[in-house]
């Protein structure tokens, strides 16, 4: 008796079957470029058709024709587009309209200090118009990356890094005490505690209603979040504890014997079939292997294709370990430092549960592939043997200067208290639930983000320090605002000036401020700043042009940045402006 198909099993067979194509195909592709054919002349016609197929009946189908892909390798990357529907259809009539009220940072001054070795810069802010990304582009730029397939293993290690920086809380003691405490009415904890613990204040019985299920819903996602973590570390040392089994009884059986008889062994205590138990293996071997090259922070915060990147195995190559083995160090450091808890887990199969990273997640500058991470004052100790930094989420104005106002201040709130975005003309407020402004939400306006993904990396080419992103930034998000003490007067030092209508003041990051003091030079940037007013104080903002997950992220300091100085970029791109300055001059980098 067929079964019938519902849509999600229809959807989910759709998906595995485009996954095992395009990981064949890659291959194919790959070796068919090896053989020196030339596949940049023209565009390619790639006919795709299925055999094997079966009718409702039963009976077998002649081969089906289901598309023709036309492949343009004439543009960088390469543009797909399909019949009998078109993909690029549904980019059409999008146009790109410029920004007439936000602003961008694009003059800079490069000053040399007065003592040896030191380096001044100064980035002003103009009133010249910036190039913010509207809606529509950004809906073009999301729709084409969903053409621009990634592959199966940038997927699996986009899945870590978003669920290490996402809001979930792997905390196995809370869960445990809030279900065994019961409570009088016989009810866990867990699901009475429901009423407390909802920040919104109810007026009718649909929105308590709504509150205790958010808060339960909550709850018991964290708790299957949390069980299914300290699933997949019990079924991980499962497999090394098999391994070990086998390794004992071959010492007097025949390998395979002394295999069959530890499967034996565990069908009994499992009370499962060889065939079920073999099964599982296979998936408990993928679990293994990945917390053997990427750690245990990589198996516990993977994401939701977890099971099927274990049973299918397509991508389980030698390049894939050492992927995951690169970047051990650096899953560890995000976990770590915004997760302190998440190694509890490891106690239930007795590993260890100190952290190893402590601290703001930038306290560490993760290194090369495969080394461990090194405290941030180390990597400035050749210039200052007593250099320390402290975070901070928001602007510190210097009352020595300032006093009790703040020079950024722009604009007063109207006569109903409320704030109005310059750019949007929604109104503005801390409150998400007043707030209509959506110009940055990871940034403004919306529920608190933990730090935004991206990781202080110690640079290969010389330039010191440098800033990674952990995740994609899609054009037009913003990565971080520009924070630093607010001051003004200071000499022979890096700091970022900005200008109001009635005041000139300096942003310094040489001993407080955040991730935005990493950024690095580059003639070919990803990024840029743009200014930005939140609750009438301008802010500067760095904005994204694109930057992919893996990527450095950088900015254009621009020809005023690098007039007369002695030095030669390190930038590396193949159009660098400035890597033809005196080969006499020095190539050491300012402290980044």
């Amino acid at each position: 008796m067929a079964v019938a198909k519902t849509a999600t099993t229809l959807e989910e067979m759709a998906q595995d079957l485009a996954e095992r194509a395009s990981e064949q195909l890659r291959g194919v592709f790959l070796d068919l470029l090896r053989t020196g054919v030339d596949a940049g002349g023209e565009s390619l016609q790639l006919e795709c058709s299925l055999s094997g197929l079966r009718d409702s009946n039963g009976a077998s189908s002649s081969r089906v024709r289901i598309a023709s892909m036309g492949l343009d390798t004439r543009v960088s990357p390469a543009r797909i587009s399909w019949s009998p529907f078109d993909r690029q259809t549904a980019l059409t009539g999008l146009k790109r309209e410029p920004s007439r009220k936000r602003r961008k940072l694009t003059d800079n001054v490069r000053e040399r200090a007065q003592g040896p070795g030191q380096e001044v810069y100064k980035n002003y802010l103009t009133s010249q118009p910036g190039s913010g990304v509207d809606t529509a582009l950004r809906k073009e730029l999301t729709l084409h990356d969903q053409i621009t397939q990634r592959s199966t293993v940038e997927k699996f290690i986009d899945g870590i890094w978003q669920s290490i920086y996402s809001g979930i809380k792997l905390d196995p003691t809370e869960v445990i005490e809030q279900w065994q405490a019961i409570e009088s009415s016989g009810q866990p904890r867990l699901l009475t505690d429901t009423g407390t613990d909802s920040t919104v204040r109810s007026t009718s019985v649909a929105q308590t209603s709504f509150g205790r299920m958010n808060v339960l819903t909550r709850k018991v996602s964290q708790t299957s979040r949390t069980c299914r973590s300290l699933e997949v570390i019990v079924q991980a040392h499962w497999v090394q504890c098999f391994d070990d089994r086998v390794a004992e009884l071959t010492v007097s059986l025949p390998r395979e014997k002394a295999k069959k008889q530890t499967i034996v062994e565990a069908c009994v205590d499992f009370s499962w079939s060889e065939k079920e138990l073999r099964n599982k293996m296979g998936v408990w071997r993928g679990y293994h292997d990945i917390a053997l090259s990427g750690g245990w922070a990589a198996l516990v915060f993977a994401g939701m294709g977890l099971y099927r990147f274990c049973k299918y195995r397509s991508s389980f190559t030698g390049s894939t370990f050492d992927i995951l083995k690169a970047r051990k160090h650096r899953f560890e450091v995000a976990a770590d430092t915004l997760h302190p808890r998440w190694r509890q887990l490891l106690g239930i199969i007795g590993g260890p549960t100190e952290r190893k990273y402590i601290g703001h997640p930038h306290d560490w500058v993760v290194a090369g592939a495969g080394d461990e991470a090194l405290p941030l004052p180390e990597t400035y100790h050749q210039w200052d043997k007593d250099f320390s930094y402290t975070h901070l989420d928001e602007a510190n104005i210097d009352a020595d200067v300032w006093g009790m106002s703040d020079p950024r201040t722009v604009s007063s709130p109207s006569s109903d208290g409320m704030y109005t975005c310059d750019t949007c003309d929604e109104h503005q407020s801390d409150d998400p639930r007043a707030n209509h402004c959506v110009c940055f939400p990871n940034l403004y306006g919306s529920v608190k983000a933990g730090p935004a993904p991206v990781q202080v990396f110690r640079t290969p080419n010389g330039k010191n320090n440098g800033l990674i992103a952990c995740c994609a930034f899609e054009s037009g998000a913003a990565i971080g605002e520009f924070v630093g003490q607010i001051t003004s007067g200071l000499a022979n030092l890096d700091v970022m000036v900005g200008q109001t209508d009635s005041s000139t003041y300096q942003i310094w990051q040489g001993r407080q401020g955040n991730h935005t003091r990493f950024i690095n030079h580059s003639c070919h940037p990803n990024s840029e700043y743009e200014r930005f007013v939140w609750l009438g104080t301008q802010r500067i903002v760095l904005v994204s042009k694109g930057v992919r997950a893996e990527e450095e992220i950088t900015v254009d300091y621009s020809d005023v940045y690098w007039q007369d100085l002695d030095k030669v970029c390190l930038c590396g791109h193949p159009e660098c402006r400035y890597n033809k300055q005196s080969r006499n001059l020095a190539i050491a980098p300012a402290p980044s």
